[in-house]
């Protein structure tokens, strides 16, 4: 998996959470790097819905080949990345691992995406190709927060 971009999906000043992500490396390893901001706590009231779109071979994005949504997205979360959430959360900058996440401005020192994507309980057979991820952050059909990842996945 090679990590190409990633964005806030909702650029407005009036999302309840907010990401300001960039990717950099270090030791030739790609970090991703972000500050966060949230007005409401990350917790089991808010949806996680993940859409992912695949760009075919005349770089059109096929949109919604995988669809995910669960109630409960701290905890949702916290299962789906498995092993990898500790280094998540901790590459974030938030102050505890456990749910929920209390609001505030955190600080990334950054994380290796890679590393993570490969502790977690992610499917591991997935097309290569190019992927666009959409990740909202929804309560009562509000959206409170969304990031975008642009990936590739590749042969080893």
């Amino acid at each position: 998996m090679v990590f190409k971009q990633v964005y806030n999906c909702i650029p407005t000043q009036n999302a309840k959470i907010q990401f300001n992500m960039s990717l950099s490396h270090k030791d030739n390893i790609p970090m991703l790097v972000a500050n966060s901001s949230s007005t409401i706590p990350f917790d089991d009231n808010l949806s996680v819905e993940m859409k992912m779109a695949l760009k075919d071979s005349s770089g059109v994005w096929k949109e919604n080949v995988f669809i995910h949504k669960s109630p409960n997205a701290c905890s949702s979360l916290k299962r789906l990345f498995g092993k990898g959430w500790p280094e998540l959360i901790h590459g974030y900058g938030y102050p505890t691992i456990n749910c929920p996440i209390p609001p505030g401005v955190y600080i990334s020192p950054g994380m290796n995406m890679q590393s993570i994507c490969e502790n977690a309980n992610f499917p591991k057979m997935f097309i290569y190709g190019t992927y666009k991820l959409h990740m909202y952050y929804t309560r009562k059909n509000e959206i409170n927060g969304c990031q975008g990842i642009i990936f590739d996945i590749k042969r080893p």
